[in-house]
């Protein structure tokens, strides 16, 4: 059936018999709809059913003397009518069939005693979902009548006695809060609220309210497969007072939510000033399987800010570290618990168990206060492949614990650091340093070698090239380096550095630093035994300076996003992926933000020979180098 717009299509019954579609009460004062004839869940307009009581009131098909009592229906516009002189529905079931339109009913003083708006929704939803709506913060949600796009009249006033007091009895007064959801596995979530058209207080009209789905690609498992690890161990925190941590920079940031992957974080952290041991008033820490036993603490503010190992057992309220102690009393720290084997998921993993949680009508908050997940606002959304966390609204998502709205994911793989952004409590948006990926691909004879090793060298950490470099008081294998335009008092006694560009070659190669240097000169002399002696030159030259290069003393060995060296066994593995801290690593004077030359090295004993390959991580997660090593056929160990 259709949704009915013409009054022909309704007809009165004599008796409250459930034959037609609409029954007139007038010992009761009320209208009864029937889902009878042509009247189906479609429902009607009131503007319909308005226009068909005038007929009934006009022709009396049924003789009910219908003249004899007050007109029940007074319209104020097409969609917004009021019902007069005490005349009413019969029940909520007959409201639910009708469309578009809202309504004031009145009892026989002309008092207020209920207020309808009608809810349409705008968009694209499909006719098997679900929505349901809020009609206060925090309040419980409510589900739309009938499946599909919604068009439902929905009570926003309560006024049984119509004395203008909404807080006695029964009565209430919902007319200034109003959100729709539509929230359905594998779909794109849609919610609208009064603020997304416009208005602040509803009233006995019909509202259109813009509300969409679509599918979600980012979804990566079922609600079964969220029972499962990693997901079970994904869990997010409402804080009272907020969380605090670096993120762009060594400023402090502070946010209100936290999702912790397989972590734990807090807010309330204490400890004592030469002590070893760090508690949560709030607790909880996982204590079943002793997951956070060899792993880390990280403390994010404050004068014992730092990364601390963890001894023993945790309990659920308190730590105990090794190695350290802390360096002040401090409480209400901000902190981080990782496990000794950490949790392993994607930022697609972490959306899928977040919208599941969204999905769920019971308390989604894993600290000691409650937010209830199906009326909780989004906290995740995918722009392209990158997982924007928060919104650029304050206040958006809202944090009903009072912590603030920015978003941030403990835990999360190092590999999706650059795709994670995070708005914090002032709704800015944040994102950490750049971090470059490395795939280190390995020959076979390197991998099938048991004793092979692999280690990646800056082959040069920065440089300079001018003109104003010279050699001065030239003397055999010493001399002075002097220049008008590089800070030479970068160089330490005892530092190698690589010179390229001189007119004398003799006065190129590898250098050694016989003292620190100032800023306009360093005396040097050669480095490798048997360089020809230097030679006194003018500056003039485009001259290059390459400071801790590859096959030094001072060649530096790359760390990783840890600050750990880039060096292992290869262990039979053909490739490894290592991490690099792009715009933040600064070794050896590099500057950060910079491409950097890297050198690789491998070698083996039984199969492997010695390998070297140059190459450059660049502001990318697809750089790559190889090292194939010739065969060996010449190593004996007996």
């Amino acid at each position: 059936m259709a949704l009915i717009t013409d009054p022909d299509d309704l007809a009165d019954s004599t008796a409250d018999d459930g034959s037609q579609e609409v029954y007139i009460n007038t010992a009761a004062k009320t209208i009864k709809l029937v889902q009878v004839g042509n009247l189906s869940t479609d429902g009607v307009t009131l503007k319909c059913l308005y226009s068909f009581l005038k007929e009934e009131w006009k022709d009396d098909p049924n003789s009910k003397n219908l003249a004899a009592y007050p007109f029940p229906i007074t319209p104020i516009t097409d969609e917004s009518f009021e019902f007069i002189e005490g005349w009413d529905f019969d029940s909520d079931s007959s409201r639910y069939l009708i469309r578009t339109a809202g309504w004031t009913v009145k009892n026989t003083s002309g008092n207020t005693t209920q207020k309808w708006a009608g809810v349409i929704g705008l968009g694209s939803i499909e006719s098997n979902d679900q929505l349901y709506y809020q009609q206060s913060s925090g309040g419980s949600s409510v589900n739309v009548q009938l499946t599909g796009q919604i068009n439902q009249a929905v009570q926003i006033l309560r006024d049984d006695d119509g004395d203008g007091n909404y807080s006695e009895g029964s009565d209430y007064d919902r007319r200034s809060y109003f959100s729709l959801f539509c929230r359905e596995y594998n779909q794109l979530y849609g919610k609208s609220s009064l603020t997304d058209i416009g208005v602040t207080t509803m009233d006995s009209i019909a509202y259109r309210f813009p509300i969409s789905t679509g599918s979600d690609l980012k979804i990566s498992g079922d609600d079964t497969a969220v029972g499962s690890a990693p997901y079970t161990s994904i869990v997010v925190r409402y804080f009272d007072q907020p969380f605090t941590r670096d993120i762009d920079s060594t400023t402090d940031r502070n946010f209100g939510i936290v999702v912790d992957v397989g972590t734990h974080s807090g807010v309330d952290g204490s400890c004592s000033s030469g002590g070893t041991t760090f508690t949560t008033s709030e607790g909880g820490i996982i204590t079943s399987g002793n997951p956070y036993s060899g792993g880390t603490l990280t403390i994010h503010e404050g004068a014992n800010a730092g990364t601390y190992t963890i001894s023993g057992n945790p309990t659920a309220t308190a730590v105990t570290i090794s190695g350290a102690t802390f360096a002040s009393t401090l409480s209400n720290q901000s902190f981080t618990l990782q496990r000794g084997t950490p949790i392993v998921a994607t930022a697609e993993e972490i959306y899928t168990k977040i919208q599941y949680l969204l999905r769920q009508n019971s308390d989604i908050d894993s600290t000691d206060q409650t937010v209830t997940g199906k009326t909780a606002d989004a906290l995740l959304r995918f722009v392209g492949d990158t997982l924007v966390c928060g919104t650029s609204t304050v206040g958006v998502p809202n944090n009903p614990n009072g912590g603030g709205s920015g978003v941030v994911i403990e835990g999360f793989k190092t590999v999706d650091t650059n795709r994670i952004q995070f708005y914090d409590n002032l709704g800015t948006s944040r994102t950490f340093p750049f971090v470059a990926s490395l795939l280190l691909n390995f020959g076979d004879n390197l991998r099938l070698d048991a004793s092979s090793k692999y280690w990646v060298y800056f082959t040069y950490t920065h440089q300079a090239t001018n003109t104003g470099f010279a050699i001065t008081s030239a003397s055999g294998q010493t001399a002075t380096l002097t220049s008008s335009t590089t800070n030479l008092s970068q160089i330490l006694d005892n530092e190698e550095f690589y010179i390229s560009g001189f007119a004398t070659t003799a006065n190129n190669g590898l250098y050694r630093a016989t003292a620190n240097g100032s800023s306009g000169s360093v005396a040097v002399e050669k480095a490798d035994t048997g360089d020809s002696n230097f030679v006194n030159e003018s500056a003039g030259e485009s001259v290059t300076i390459q400071f801790n290069p590859f096959g030094s003393a001072s060649a530096i060995l790359v760390d990783d996003n840890t600050s750990v060296d880039i060096t292992d066994d290869v262990s039979s593995q053909s490739s490894v992926t290592v991490t690099f801290n792009y715009d933040g690593n600064v070794q050896g004077g590099r500057t950060a933000g910079t491409d950097a030359a890297i050198t690789a090295v491998g070698i083996g004993l039984s199969t492997g020979q010695y390998v070297k390959a140059t190459g450059t991580i660049s502001r990318s997660t697809a750089n790559s180098i190889s090292l194939v090593a010739p065969l060996e056929r010449n190593y004996a160990n007996s």
